[in-house]
C-alpha cells in the first residue's frame, strides 16, 4: 500500500471516527443531559385535556333582579374517542339515536366533524376527547331512553348542562349581548393569556364580551393519559371549574320595560316597514345607564346553542331593520333642535349674547341665495334667547351661526387675515362630547361626526374623484329623473368646489342639522346630563360591580369623568331656565305633552327636536331632565321617520318618567332615586334586593295616558320646532 493510500485509509478512519464521536455526544444530550425534558415531552404527547366549561357569573339589575342567568338543559353528547372505533364508525349508533331525539342521521354526523379550514358550522371545535354535544334540552323521556340502554347506545350520554338564559326574552339584548364559539385566531393570539380552550364560549356582543373576563370564570381541565392508539388509560389530573362572577348594572328592569314598551307601542301606532326607535335613561350626577333601548330587538336565547345561518341572516338584514344594530349608541344622525343647548352655550359664552336681549324671530333669513325658515314658517317677533329655547326659533340661531361664520373668513376657510377661524359652535359642540365616542362600556359605539373646515377638506380631498365621476355619469341607478338630475348637479358642484365650507353648512350646523353633523342618542343624553348637573360630562356607565360567586364585592366602577363643558354656571342656569319653560311655559313645544303632568313636583326640562331626512319622513327627537330643580334622570328619545318631536319622541319620555317616579303606577325608581346599596348575594345563590331608597311624598296623582301621538297632537299648540 502506498503512502497515498494509507493517508486516505487514514482520513476515513478519522472521518468514521468523528461521526462516532458525534452520535455518541448527541446520545448522551438527548438521554443524559436532556433526558428530563425530553421525557416530560413524550409524557405530554400521552395526555390529552377535557375542558369542563365554568358557570358563567349572572349578570343584575341594579336591585339585583336577573337580567342574564344560568338554567339547567338536558344535554344528549356523543363521545367521539368511543363511536370512531366501532367498525362502522359509529354510524348505527347515531342512526338510532337520530330517531330517538328526531333530528336526521346526516345533521348528526356534521354536528360531531372536527372543524377546520374546509368545514364549516354545524362542526366540532373542541376537544376529541370531549363528548359533543349534538341536542340541548331534550326531554327526560329522551334522555331515559339513552341511558337506560348503553347497549344501544355505546359512547352516547345523557346530563345536565348549564347554559345561558334570558328570563326577559329581548329585553335589554343589545346591552346585554351574547356568546359564540372562541376562534382559531383568538386562540392563537390569546388564548394563553386568556385561558381559551377549544371548545370555549365567549362574549362577543355587549356586557357578555366586555366583561367576559369577569363573567367567564376557570374552566375545569381534567388530563387524561391516552396508550399510542388514542385510547384513555387513565386520569393524570383534574382542576375543577371555578365560577365566574356576578356583573351588577346601573340598568334597571322596570325602567327599561317601561322604554322598550313605549317605544313599541308608538312604532305600532305608526304602522308599515321596518320601523325604528331608541331611547337612552341617564343618571346625569354619576353617568350611570339606568335605561338603553333599541328597536327592533333580537332574543339572544337564539345563540344559545349556535345561531342558524338563516337567523343570522334575518339578523343582520336591512329589510327588517337589522334587529342586531342598537340605534341608542351605534346609529347617528342630525338632532334637530335638541342641539339648541350647544348654540345657546355657544351665543352667551362664545359670541356675545346677553340673555335680556331681544333677537328678531322672523319667518325666514336670507343668506345669499338660500333662504332659511322657520318651522312651520312662523314669525314670533323680538324675542330672548330664553324664549328661543322655549318655542324653538330656528333663525335667530342661524343668525349667529352665519355671523360667526363670515368672521372666521367666510368662503376663504381662515386665510388671509382672518387666520386661524375659530370655529366657536363646532369647539362648543366638541367639548359636550359631540363627534367622539363617550366610553360607554360596550362594543362597536359610533363617533358620530363633528366636522369643522379642515375637516370638511379632508372629506373633499376623499371623495373628489367620485364627485366628478357622478358628475359626468349622473345616477341611472336612482329611478326617480327629478331625484337623479338633483343628485348630479350636488355632485357636479361638489367636484369643483365642495372643499368650502359655506354659509348654508355652517347655519344648519347650529340648528342640529346638515351633513357636517350626527349625533348618536347616547351622546345627545350625554350632553344634557352635563347641562343639567352643572358641566361634568361623566362616562356612561352600565356596569356598577362585580360579586363573586360567595357574595364578595370584588370590583366597582367608579363614575369617571371625562370632561368640563366650557361654560359658566350662569349660562348653564339660563339653558336649564329655557329647557323648564319648554314644558311650562305658553308656547312650549312641550307644553301640551305635559299638561296634565303634576309640574309642582316633579318638573320637567325638555327640548324637542325635527330633524329632516332626505326622502325619508322626519325624526323626532326629545331630549330631557328631571327634576328640574334637582336633576337626577336625563331622557332622549328619537323615533326615526316620524314626525315632529312633540307628536312621538316626546310622549314616549313621558311614560318614562311615569315608570320612573311612579306617576299613576308603582314607581320603578322609589323616591326617585337609584338604590344606594348593592344587591347581597347570598351564600346559597339567592339573591337579596337592594333596598330601595323611599318614596316620594306627597304622593304623586296619576296622570291621564297621553302617551299616543294623537293624544299629543291634541293638546300641542301651534309651535317652532
Amino acid at each position: 500500500m502506498n503512502d497515498r493510500m494509507r493517508i486516505r485509509v487514514l482520513l476515513l478512519r478519522v472521518l468514521v471516527l468523528s461521526l462516532l464521536v458525534t452520535l455518541g455526544a448527541r446520545l448522551w444530550v438527548l438521554q443524559i443531559l436532556d433526558g428530563d425534558h425530553y421525557r416530560q415531552v413524550a409524557e405530554t404527547n400521552r395526555v390529552r385535556e377535557v375542558v369542563t366549561p365554568a358557570t358563567r357569573g349572572m349578570i343584575l339589575d341594579d336591585r339585583g333582579q336577573p337580567l342574564v342567568r344560568n338554567r339547567t338543559s338536558l344535554v344528549i353528547s356523543v363521545n367521539r374517542s368511543i363511536t370512531d372505533r366501532q367498525a362502522d364508525q359509529g354510524k348505527a349508533v347515531l342512526a338510532r339515536l337520530a330517531s330517538v331525539i328526531g333530528s336526521p342521521a346526516d345533521e348528526l354526523t356534521r354536528r360531531i366533524r372536527f372543524c377546520g379550514g374546509q368545514v364549516r358550522q354545524p362542526c366540532w371545535n373542541g376537544s376529541p376527547y370531549q363528548p359533543v354535544p349534538v341536542a340541548k334540552d331534550v326531554s327526560p323521556q329522551q334522555a331515559l331512553a339513552v341511558i337506560e340502554h348503553p347497549d344501544r347506545f355505546p359512547g352516547v350520554s345523557a346530563d345536565l348542562q348549564a347554559v345561558r338564559e334570558y328570563p326577559h326574552g329581548s329585553l335589554a339584548a343589545h346591552e346585554l349581548g351574547y356568546l359564540a364559539p372562541v376562534t382559531q385566531d383568538q386562540l392563537d393570539r390569546q388564548g394563553d393569556e386568556k385561558g381559551y380552550h377549544l371548545n370555549s364560549l365567549i362574549g362577543v356582543s355587549g356586557l357578555e364580551s366586555t366583561y367576559d373576563d369577569e363573567l367567564r370564570g376557570v374552566d375545569g381541565v381534567e388530563r387524561l393519559e391516552v396508550d399510542r392508539f388514542g385510547r384513555v388509560a387513565g386520569t393524570a389530573s383534574t382542576t375543577a371549574p371555578a365560577s365566574g362572577d356576578h356583573l351588577v348594572l346601573n340598568l334597571d328592569l322596570g325602567v327599561q320595560q317601561a322604554a322598550e314598551q313605549a317605544l313599541q307601542d308608538t312604532i305600532n301606532s305608526l304602522g308599515g316597514g321596518a320601523r325604528t326607535a331608541s331611547a337612552v335613561v341617564l343618571n346625569v350626577r354619576t353617568g350611570g345607564v339606568v335605561a338603553m333601548a333599541s328597536l327592533p330587538s333580537y332574543d339572544p336565547s337564539v345563540f344559545v346553542g349556535g345561531v342558524s345561518e338563516q337567523d343570522y341572516q334575518g339578523l343582520s338584514n336591512p329589510a327588517n331593520g337589522i334587529p342586531l344594530l342598537s340605534r341608542a349608541y351605534q346609529g347617528s344622525g342630525a338632532a334637530g333642535s335638541t342641539f339648541k343647548i350647544v348654540s345657546t352655550a355657544t351665543v352667551l359664552q362664545d359670541l356675545g349674547g346677553q340673555p335680556d336681549q331681544k333677537y328678531p324671530c322672523a319667518q325666514t333669513l336670507q343668506i345669499g341665495d338660500q333662504t332659511f325658515h322657520n318651522f312651520d314658517g312662523e314669525s314670533a317677533g323680538p324675542i330672548t334667547l330664553h324664549q328661543a329655547l322655549v318655542i324653538s326659533c330656528d333663525v335667530i340661531f342661524d343668525q349667529f351661526a352665519y355671523n360667526a361664520w363670515l368672521a372666521d373668513g367666510g368662503l376663504r376657510n381662515g386665510r388671509g387675515p382672518y387666520a386661524p377661524p375659530k370655529e366657536y359652535f363646532v369647539r362648543m359642540a366638541e367639548a359636550m362630547g359631540f363627534g367622539k365616542a363617550t366610553g360607554i362600556d360596550l362594543p362597536g359605539e359610533t363617533k358620530g361626526s363633528v366636522v369643522d373646515r379642515a375637516g370638511a377638506k379632508a372629506i373633499w380631498a376623499e371623495l373628489k374623484d367620485s364627485y366628478c365621476r357622478r358628475a359626468k355619469n349622473g345616477y341611472p341607478e336612482e329611478t326617480d329623473p327629478v331625484k337623479a338630475e338633483r343628485f348630479r348637479k350636488y355632485a357636479a358642484e361638489a367636484c369643483v368646489d365642495g372643499y368650502l365650507y359655506n354659509a348654508g353648512a355652517a347655519t344648519q350646523f347650529a340648528i342640529g342639522q346638515g351633513q357636517y353633523l350626527a349625533v348618536s342618542p347616547l351622546q345627545l343624553a350625554q350632553a344634557y346630563a352635563a347641562v343639567a348637573n352643572g358641566g361634568t360630562v361623566w362616562k356612561p356607565m352600565l356596569a356598577r360591580a362585580a360579586i363573586s360567586p360567595d357574595g364578595k364585592v370584588v370590583r366597582t366602577f367608579r363614575p369617571t369623568k371625562t370632561g368640563t363643558v366650557p361654560v359658566s354656571q350662569d349660562v348653564l342656569a339660563y339653558i336649564r331656565s329655557g329647557l323648564l319653560g319648554v314644558s311650562t311655559e305658553p308656547g312650549g313645544t312641550a307644553t301640551g305633552i305635559f299638561a296634565d303632568w303634576p309640574t309642582a313636583q316633579i318638573p320637567i326640562a325638555a327640548k324637542t327636536g325635527t330633524a329632516e331626512v332626505e326622502g325619508k319622513g322626519d325624526t323626532s327627537w326629545f331630549a330631557s331632565f328631571a327634576p328640574a330643580n334637582d336633576p337626577q334622570y336625563a331622557v332622549v328619545v328619537t323615533i326615526p321617520d316620524s314626525g315632529q318631536g312633540a307628536q312621538y319622541a316626546g310622549p314616549v319620555a313621558k311614560r318614562i318618567y311615569q315608570a320612573i317616579y311612579g306617576v299613576g303606577q308603582p314607581a320603578a325608581m322609589p323616591g326617585g332615586k337609584p338604590p344606594a346599596a348593592l344587591p347581597r348575594i347570598n351564600a346559597d345563590g339567592t339573591i337579596a334586593a337592594a333596598p330601595a331608597v323611599g318614596t316620594l311624598s306627597p304622593s304623586v296623582p296619576a296622570v291621564p295616558e297621553s302617551g299616543s301621538p294623537t293624544a299629543a297632537a291634541r293638546h300641542r299648540p301651534r309651535r317652532l320646532t
